[in-house]
């Protein structure tokens, strides 16, 4: 595909005479240091004629033009937009006129006209003069029909201006950057009286035909003004909604003593907003008296959502901007600001090392990120060795997808996969983060991750509105998939909120045997975060090198978090290097309405749900438990449902453990394992119920424990043992439910309840594993026969039921409800449901 191309280079007059073109006219518009200009007031004749009033009611059009805006100061460079209300009869006779110059750095200054002459002078038509407190100038069209800017002065500094006629059937794109000369170190003396540095020196462009390709005004090396026709070299392409040409020296343009090359990239979409163009590249300048000047240049970035291509066969000189034209290394993405809606793609299939970076500077842009991916075929690995994978810091705005992120996993470092960190002050909240269909493993500390902690301060600052989804984290050392803050007790909310966690596969977390101050192992752990689920997980064969004496890692769980709920997930082989905790699921220290539900916890060596209060947590409120199920759960220490107290009995209230099906052994490791156990340490009494659970204990194992002093609430519940029945409750054992019932336990409304019975589950302990990917309601093994006498035997609670059970079914209506969590069945009805 072919185009035309005007290139306009502006160097020293002096120098043109010295220079000889082929094909080319030469048009020199001079200021010193190479400032595109005009014509002054001094070539100017005197407009001595009045402008012609207008009377009546008169046909009149507007005109547009629009253009560049140069200095001598690099950083002060802008587009500049002008409007003019003329007779339709009499185009000379301008009625009004506006003009506004917008600077690269987002100011916007405006002038109105205060003049307008009509004039006899073959050379133009009439001269316009628009004023304000920050800009001046005066405006003409040549003998020759061409427009222009003359006297032009912005703050009390002279500037030029390039302008073009911008119509719907040939509208105008001007755009403005910076070019260096790259090479100039190298120079001993001056080109032609001009000093040769590699400092940023003005870029601009006037694109003057409707695809914004065959017309430029180019500000180029060194100085001088030279009309020269280009053709595109290479074909053109389109990639997400943009079209990039390959741009470089052709054969209607001279070669010598130029040469250059470049991509420009546009849209004439109106669709997506108003066109763009923008270019870039780079320009050998062959000097007779000093060599080869090598300068590279690029516009401001007038086109939104840029998308910068990384490749292995890449070249970092690249722009990056297209897979031909492609970046080598993370290095080089590392120095470009990445703004809101762009993205960086990685080649699929092959390896980059290094660690991506991304500070406050970069995205922030909400709901409009910067995506990190892959293109072409597979997934791109970003491989970062001992440092964190991809590491942001102070900002949000981001989307990760289809990448393997991996590292070097060793216990001396704390290198994570994905993280996002803040020490901010306050309580900002930094706006969006989607991780979606990555892979990360081989990292010391955290896989994914969002952080937030300032040393010395009780702050609230951290990140919302986060999703993490299809993500598969393994061979960890400490936390699979996290967050964190700064924690106190006394503060009031939360640093993180609206995180989902969901669909994600996390194994392997070992545990960081060097580590004996904290726990480690953990599979997903949230913290500081207020409105989150983690739900349709799976985690499994972790924490086994925890080495914290006090404490162990579990698979999924909160603290110090409100309004949260785990659901749909499945945690299995949790371990645990100390025998403490490796447990399945965990509400814990401080955490305010949480729910756990339709979880299925099997063969871990601590407790299947833990519900714990540590000591110095913020007070724990309205936890509920509800249609679970634990198999074969608290190997070495713990019950299947886990509570203890580490602080004032008022501190841990308000706990309703409800339509759970347990299953325990009793092993040698852990003797005295439980269905429902209440850990001695502080006591608990504040509104702690069990309603409607199937405790199934073998082996052994008690039903229940609860200690003296404690006191809990026990309504609605089967009781199944094929060792006999074993309830010890305030320091008391209890060898049937009627001897159990003498505690006020297992009575509702005055009436006696609970069941002593086999349940007549389809296969209890016999669960097994199902599997990442695989629905939980493929469980079969602790659904209840047809003639169970579960059914219709639990207790209607006065609170919410929740909307269906384990296996999906609708309960809402069941007036009736089951014991356990298969429900809304009847004794005629069929259990396959």
């Amino acid at each position: 595909m072919k185009k035309n191309f005007t290139l306009q280079i502006i160097t020293n007059q002096n120098l043109m005479e010295k220079l000889t073109f082929s094909k080319v006219i030469f048009s020199v518009l001079f200021l010193s240091f190479g400032l595109l200009s005009s014509c002054s007031k001094e070539e100017l004749d005197p407009l001595n004629l009045e402008a012609k009033p207008s009377t009546g009611v008169t046909a009149t059009q507007e005109i547009q033009y629009k253009g560049i805006y140069a200095s001598k100061s690099s950083n002060t460079r802008g587009i500049v937009e002008l409007s003019l209300i003329q007779e339709k009869e009499n185009p000379a006779n301008i009625i009004s006129g506006k003009a506004k110059l917008t600077l690269s750095t987002g100011t916007v200054v405006e002038a109105d006209m205060t003049d307008s002459k009509s004039t006899d002078k073959a050379s133009e038509d009439f001269n316009v003069s628009f004023d304000s407190n920050d800009m001046s100038f005066n405006f003409y069209l040549d003998a020759n029909g061409v427009p222009v800017v003359a006297d032009v002065v912005y703050k009390q500094q002279e500037g030029a201006v390039v302008v073009a006629e911008h119509s719907s059937a040939s509208p105008v794109t001007p755009i403005t950057g910076i070019y260096r000369c790259t090479n100039c170190e190298d120079q001993t003396s001056t080109l032609n009286g001009i000093e040769l540095n590699n400092e940023d020196r003005i870029f601009n462009m006037l694109l003057t035909t409707k695809d914004g390709q065959t017309g430029m005004t180019i500000q180029a090396v060194l100085g001088s003004l030279v009309n020269a026709e280009l053709v595109v070299e290479q074909a053109c392409s389109t990639d997400a909604g943009y079209t990039f040409c390959t741009l470089q020296t052709g054969a209607k343009a001279t070669t010598e003593p130029v040469q250059w090359s470049g991509i420009h990239r546009y849209t004439t979409d109106s669709s997506s907003g108003d066109a763009c163009s923008t270019i870039w590249g780079d320009l050998v300048f062959n000097s007779p008296e000093n060599g080869i000047i090598e300068a590279e240049f690029q516009s401001d970035n007038t086109c939104p959502n840029n998308t910068y291509y990384v490749s292995a066969t890449g070249d970092d000189s690249n722009s990056g901007l297209t897979p031909e034209d492609a970046w080598k290394t993370i290095l080089k993405v590392n120095s470009v600001t990445a703004k809101p809606g762009d993205r960086i793609l990685f080649e699929g299939g092959r390896t980059f090392n290094g660690s991506l970076k991304f500070t406050s500077e970069d995205a922030n842009g909400g709901n409009n990120p910067v995506t990190i991916s892959s293109y072409g075929t597979g997934e791109a690995t970003i491989f970062s060795g001992n440092q964190t994978g991809i590491d942001i810091y102070n900002t949000a705005g981001f989307r990760i997808e289809n990448l393997i992120v991996t590292g070097n996993a060793s216990p001396e470092l704390r290198n994570s996969g994905i993280q996002f960190y803040t020490d901010l002050d306050g309580d900002v909240k930094l706006d969006f983060a989607e991780i979606k269909n990555v892979k990360v493993h081989g990292f010391s500390d955290y896989g994914i991750v969002f952080g937030s902690w300032k040393d010395g301060s009780i702050n609230n600052a951290g990140f919302k509105n986060i999703v993490v989804e299809n993500a598969k984290v393994y061979n960890i050392l400490n936390v699979g998939i996290g967050s964190y803050g700064n924690f106190s007790a006394s503060k009031t909310g939360y640093a993180h909120a609206n995180i989902s966690v969901r669909n994600c596969e996390v194994f392997n977390i070992t545990g960081n045997s060097t580590i004996t101050h904290k726990h480690s192992g953990n599979g997903i752990l949230l913290s500081d975060v207020q409105n989150s689920v983690i739900e349709y997980s799976t985690v499994y064969n972790s924490g086994q090198l925890n080495a914290n004496p006090s404490g162990g890692p579990v698979g999924i769980w909160y603290w110090d978090a409100d309004q949260v709920t785990i659901q749909h997930n499945e945690v299995y082989g949790m371990k645990s290097g100390t025998s403490k905790d490796g447990g399945g699921f965990d509400l814990d220290g401080g955490v305010t309405n949480g729910i756990m539900q339709y979880n299925y916890s099997h063969d871990n060596y601590g407790a299947g749900y833990l519900i714990g209060q540590f000591t110095g947590a913020r007070p724990m409120r309205n936890i509920t438990v509800r249609y679970n199920i634990s198999e074969n759960d608290a190997a070495t220490n713990g019950g299947s449902i886990y509570l203890f107290n580490g602080a004032s009995p008022s501190s841990m209230r308000d706990i309703w453990v409800y339509n759970n099906t347990l299953y325990i052994k009793e092993k040698p490791s852990n003797s005295g394992a439980a269905g429902i156990k209440l850990l001695q340490w502080k006591t608990m009494s504040e509104n702690i119920n069990f309603h409607n659970n199937i405790i199934v204990a073998e082996d052994g194992a008690d039903l229940v424990q609860v200690p003296a002093g404690y006191k809990a609430n026990f309504s609605g519940n089967l009781y199944h043992s094929t060792t006999g029945f074993s309830v010890k409750y305030q320091g008391m054992a209890y060898s049937s439910l009627t001897a159990f019932r003498a505690t006020g336990n297992e009575f509702y409304n005055e009436q006696e309840v609970g069941i002593e019975a086999d349940p007549l589950l389809s296969n209890p302990g016999n669960g097994g594993i199902i599997g990442f990917g695989n629905a939980l309601t493929s469980l079969t093994a602790y659904k209840l026969s047809y003639n169970s006498p579960a059914i219709d035997a639990g207790i209607k609670l006065s609170q919410d039921m929740g909307e269906q059970d384990f296996y999906n079914n609708v309960i809402l209506t069941d007036p009736a409800p089951e014991m356990g969590a298969h429900g809304n069945l009847s004794q005629e009805a069929v259990a396959s449901n």
